[in-house]
């Protein structure tokens, strides 16, 4: 009887020190567990949020509206170290427009969220419809925000062929890719000279 509980005891504590050793482990090395991960306690769900240490690695990344995106690596300066995580919220608030991933482990990306296209997309052009009449809009197709110019010329004068194309540039994100890239060599434009040309193009159905 003795025998079997000294075995008994042997293998829970082999059991014990393998999974604690497994969850040392796991907690070293384990990848894509964010930073700020949620602990539960007591019944309770609460948020473990460890300082800002100088392996920590810092991107922010600037997203726009056309959809391209800029990130560059902060270096984890010596008014970063030590910081905590509710006063990187202070530094880079969400109603301002900042955003903070941190799904990577020892990782922060901070994202804000331009309202705009980016600089190098800006001088492009592409046509579309606005208020019933063919309309000239800034940046790429399917950002459809800012109508520069808005001809005298109204859809439904135009050919079959063209009302159906510039109405569905208009959806131009829900398109498949074979028919983005045929709007896009039709209807979008990097320069003013490359606009102009075909605009002449639809003189003849102005009122």
């Amino acid at each position: 009887m003795f025998k079997k509980n000294r075995d008994y005891l042997l293998y829970l504590g082999v059991a014990v020190v393998f999974m604690l050793s497994f969850a040392t482990v796991y907690g070293l090395f384990g990848k894509g567990m964010a930073l700020y991960k949620p602990l539960v306690a007591s019944g309770e769900t609460k948020t473990l949020k460890p300082t800002i240490t100088a392996e920590t690695i810092i991107k922010k990344e600037i997203r726009y509206l056309c959809g391209d995106r800029v990130s560059t690596r902060i270096p984890t300066a010596s008014d970063l170290i030590g910081l905590e995580f509710a006063s990187l919220i202070q530094k880079y608030p969400p109603e301002k427009g900042w955003a903070i991933d941190d799904s990577v482990r020892n990782n922060l990306l901070l994202v804000y969220s331009e309202k705009r296209v980016c600089p190098y997309h800006q001088d492009f052009r592409h046509l579309g419809v606005s208020d019933g009449n063919l309309a000239v809009y800034e940046g790429l197709l399917g950002y459809n925000e800012k109508v520069l110019l808005r001809e005298d010329i109204a859809i439904l004068e135009l050919p079959l062929e063209l009302q159906t194309d510039l109405n569905t540039a208009m959806d131009y994100n829900n398109q498949s890719p074979d028919n983005q890239s045929r709007l896009k060599a039709m209807y979008e434009f990097e320069t003013e000279g490359q606009l102009n040309s075909v605009l002449e193009n639809f003189d003849e159905f102005k009122d």
